[in-house]
């Protein structure tokens, strides 16, 4: 069995290309995807359309590094690996869900805006459910405006515990209630947008100080902030990759 470096979380978004023709991209960051040459990915077994909960089995991919797309700002922390021929061979054996492209934030929606709650999905490092291969699904609320870019990166924040092994998790928000205040709501749907992927939280180094011996110390305290990289970012890259291979 090969060694395990780090666990990651990725997700998967659906792109149409034409008549009933799509392509599908496994997203996460390039800290997880880009420092490797192979990755394994674990799938929930396909049982009558519906996940066999409990039975998974390991894909592993090798020869990766020339097929990762990064996004072409060094630091944006973003990359896509077009993966549609493993789904297409394995479509009735695996149980997968996909981010379809209309679900991408555009970030000029009128309801986005601070302190809203968002949902991410994820696999912390030993936290999530291992002997089912599930994913914990938790809460946070954005802590910057979403409509500008934080510091000037096309990132926002959430007030959110993000722990080793959420650097990939998909960032969602649930539009609906803000459209039924609005008097847009349509009975039995759901407004459901991808805001984007996080990336890392944020830490803050206390500096201690021994009095007798004059040792300074540097200790991490987490800050419960989350970096988001926006769903622009993603779309950018997907729409430079060709849809004719």
């Amino acid at each position: 069995m090969n060694n395990v470096l780090s666990i990651g979380t990725g997700f998967l978004i659906q792109r149409p290309v034409g008549d009933n023709k799509y392509k599908l991209y496994l997203v996460s960051n390039k800290h997880v995807l880009c420092d490797t040459d192979s990755i394994a990915i674990s799938f929930t077994l396909n049982k009558e359309n519906e996940p066999d909960v409990g039975n998974r089995i390991r894909l592993p991919i090798a020869n990766i590094k020339s097929n990762i797309v990064g996004h072409p700002d060094h630091n944006v922390d973003v990359a896509v690996l077009e993966c549609t021929g493993l789904f297409v061979m394995m479509s009735e054996q695996l149980y997968y869900k996909v981010v379809s492209y209309d679900m991408l934030a555009s970030f000029n929606e009128e309801e986005l805006s601070v302190a809203e709650n968002v949902y991410f999905v994820g696999y912390p490092d030993d936290r999530y459910d291992m002997k089912n291969n599930l994913p914990l699904v938790r809460t946070g609320m954005i802590a910057s405006n979403p409509k500008y870019d934080y510091n000037g990166s096309p990132t926002f924040i959430i007030d959110a515990q993000v722990f080793p092994g959420s650097s990939g998790s998909p960032v969602y928000i649930d539009l609906t209630y803000e459209n039924m205040k609005n008097g847009q709501i349509i009975v039995g749907k759901k407004d459901i947008k991808l805001l984007g992927i996080v990336s890392a939280t944020m830490i803050r180094n206390n500096q201690l100080k021994s009095i007798e011996t004059n040792t300074h110390y540097l200790t991490e305290e987490v800050l419960g902030l989350g970096i988001v990289y926006k769903s622009t970012a993603i779309k950018e890259i997907i729409d430079s990759l060709p849809i004719d291979n």
